[in-house]
Formats: C-alpha cells, structure tokens, sequence
C-alpha cells in the first residue's frame, strides 16, 4: 500500500457531499488467484494420494482427500470476506456509519453535534463514535498504531461544521 493511499484512508477524502473514510480489508491475492493456486495443491495432493492408493497404501487417499475439503474450506472462507469494509461519512449533522463482514451488513446513523469520538485502550485502540447510549465502533481494517490517528481526523472533521 503506498504512502498516499494510506494517508487518504486515514485523513478521509472528501466527495461531493461530505467527509468519507472507507476502510477495506488488505488482501493481498484476488480470489480468482488464490482458486488458481488451491486447485493446484489440490490436483498435486489428489496425484499422490492416487499414486500411494495405486500401489497399495490405501488409507493416504482419505486424508488427501480430507485435506482437499480442509482447502476448499480456506478458499470459500477467504472469498466470503474479500470485500469486508468499513466506510464512515460525514455528510451536513449526519453521521453514516457501513461495515460489512462476511455476508453481513450494518449500518448506524448518528447525528454530528451528538457525536463523541474516543479510543479505547481495552478494545486494541478502535475508535469509539458514542451518541448517548447509541454507540459502535471503526477503524478494524487499519493497523492498530494508526487508530489514534484517524480518532483524532475523525474528531476535527466533527468539530469544523
């Protein structure tokens, strides 16, 4: 991830209407890749395990094949949680708070002058936006080092009206 990239999920971008900070989860390989990759391991363990089954070792070809499921298994884990993020917009006294994790989604609107942001030492420094007893939290896609950081951006963007 570049310098610049990293500073504008920090500091936010501003769009159109508001402030937007869009935080994705770092992947380092496209599902598509990674497909390519455990159909090769699987094609290679099912080779040998035919190969041992051929010569008389029976029992290898279960376990090549309990490791092919254990791969598959990784694979759709892995592409369910590819395009998790978080995304918090500033727009006019409205606060829209979107995270999506696996095929779940959320979202929480809270009202700017309301708002107060705190980061908790106790939860790994997330950030904390609280309305009275309507609270959630952000920044679990940036490093933990940075969290006070984006608090701190989040919290000046609250203030300039």
């Amino acid at each position: 991830m570049s310098p610049v990239d990293l500073s504008n999920r920090i500091s936010g971008q501003l769009d159109g209407t508001g402030w937007v900070w869009h935080l994705k989860r770092n992947i380092s390989i496209a599902p598509s890749h990674l497909a390519y990759i455990f159909m090769g391991l699987g094609t290679v363990s099912l080779l040998i395990g035919f190969g041992f089954y051929s010569v008389g070792a029976s029992l290898v070809l279960p376990f090549c094949l309990v490791e092919i499921a254990a791969l598959l298994t990784a694979y759709f884990y892995n592409a369910i949680h590819a395009n998790d993020y978080e995304k918090l917009t500033l727009d006019g006294n409205l606060i829209t708070i979107e995270s999506k994790v696996g095929f779940k989604a959320h979202q929480v609107q809270l009202v700017r002058s309301l708002t107060r942001v705190d980061t908790l030492s106790h939860l790994n420094e997330m950030v904390h936006l609280r309305q009275g007893v309507k609270n959630t939290y952000f920044g679990k896609f940036v490093h933990a080092n940075l969290r006070p950081l984006l608090a701190q951006k989040i919290s000046e963007r609250l203030r300039l009206i």
